[in-house]
């Protein structure tokens, strides 16, 4: 059977892509010298739809890909495509359900910023392949010893992964462009059999205990307050509903409600937190499918959940149960560092912070608890929190207009909000694969 070393590069998603495919050439040349027979692809990309496709097109033909190379960008759950006015990314659902024909002894090498930190491993369990990503931000470069600053696009040309200012600081850059070290190698990631739970699960009864009281986080208590409808004859659907908390709050002022989540244990919690409230159901899902009729709810809010989501599978779910004027409200944390023209605010949000943890004594010693927890930083290893740019890209996009808001500024994270508007105004393009 054809073995096929497949190179794959992106063309429009950011700034970039006339190097990308400089790149994709010299691997091109060096691999065609080193695997005299077998083929050697290249592939210039657009979108999603365009990979889907060529990976059927090496299927139909009855080929296996031995080594898959992807260059461009990528996100913390993995490669970018489209362009920052509408981006793409597979969701790990669609990756988990994506046919890719790899050998027996089939390797993926992401050859993007950050691709080891949490997609490379997931790709290898998903499938069960050797996979290889960088742990820090790429570079081009003229050499894949050490970095050598590029004069013109011309071959060669590497991505490596590379210490710089982004990844650490004034001494990163200093090293870089100055002495051209910093070379980090191509993390590597066998295929393991292992089960891995990404659900809060294991720290249910922690989570519970720290949010008995949906209103200790009263920035986003006072958000969604201000941006509920004016009417209660509303019914709402909460995505990550977690112990029930909000769903309990916002009961008194709704017709009815439905908590979904992946989490067992946690539902055990919110089932039992709202035994009272009738108008109230929780059920468990697997996967980006919502469990509801078409067009049978007002309102979706999904707080400090947003991130762990399969985004676009979602948004065509959102779609299908949201009712004619019907909108999401979207509560998240993100990774941005504060720049210096942000430490006032950050400053008042701290003292701000620090008033509501003397406020409410409990939530501040179960909060501490649960974050020191080993099995709480172990969920977070398989739920990276997403860059800002990465949130602010993809729903700005799809709802034209609406803006993301800032209401709470930390050192190296922030608290966001977004509030869709009538879903009727989404930029609709279905992006689902497979």
């Amino acid at each position: 059977m054809k073995q096929v070393h497949l190179i794959v590069h992106t063309t429009h998603y950011r700034k970039g892509s006339e190097q990308f495919a400089v790149i994709a050439q010299t691997m091109y040349h060096e691999l065609k010298l080193n695997h005299p027979d077998d083929e050697v692809r290249i592939e210039s990309i657009f979108g999603k739809k365009d990979l889907v496709k060529i990976f059927n097109e090496i299927s139909d033909k009855g080929q296996q890909i031995k080594a898959y190379h992807f260059i461009g960008h990528s996100g913390m759950y993995g490669p970018m495509y489209g362009t920052t006015d509408y981006p793409e990314q597979f969701s790990p659902f669609e990756i988990e359900k994506l046919v890719i024909p790899f050998s027996k002894n089939g390797e993926a090498y992401f050859h993007c910023c950050r691709s080891a930190r949490w997609f490379a491993p997931f790709f290898s369990r998903t499938k069960q392949v050797t996979a290889y990503g960088y742990q820090n931000y790429t570079a081009f470069t003229r050499s894949k010893l050490k970095y050598q600053r590029i004069r013109t696009n011309s071959v060669p040309m590497y991505a490596i992964g590379c210490a710089g200012k982004k990844s650490h600081g004034l001494i990163g850059a200093i090293n870089k462009h100055l002495f051209g070290k910093g070379l980090e190698k191509l993390k590597k990631f066998e295929f393991q059999a292992e089960q891995v739970d990404r659900t809060y699960n294991n720290v249910a009864h922690l989570y519970d205990a720290v949010f008995q009281d949906i209103k200790v986080r009263e920035d986003e208590w006072k958000w969604i307050r201000e941006h509920l409808p004016k009417r209660q004859d509303i019914d709402v659907l909460d995505i990550g509903c977690g112990n029930g908390a909000l769903l309990k709050e916002l009961a008194p002022r709704i017709k009815s409600g439905v908590g979904i989540d992946l989490s067992k244990d946690l539902l055990e919690f919110a089932k039992k937190n709202n035994a009272v409230n009738q108008n109230l159901e929780f059920k468990q899902v697997d996967g980006p499918q919502l469990p509801l009729d078409d067009q049978s709810v007002d309102l979706i809010i999904s707080m400090l959940s947003f991130r762990y989501l399969d985004w676009d599978p979602l948004m065509d779910e959102i779609k299908r149960v949201l009712r004619p004027g019907g909108r999401i409200l979207i509560l998240d944390m993100i990774a941005v560092p504060a720049k210096p023209i942000q430490y006032p605010r950050l400053l008042l949000d701290k003292f701000k912070q620090k008033k509501q943890l003397k406020k409410y004594p409990q939530f501040a010693q179960a909060l501490a608890k649960l974050v020191a927890h080993p099995d709480w930083k172990k969920m977070l290893h398989y739920n990276p929190i997403r860059a800002e740019h990465e949130m602010k890209w993809y729903l700005e996009s799809r709802f034209p207009g609406r803006k993301i808001e800032k209401i709470n500024v930390g050192f190296h994270s922030s608290i966001i909000a977004f509030d869709s508007g009538d879903i009727q105004h989404i930029n609709d393009i279905h992006l689902t694969y497979p």
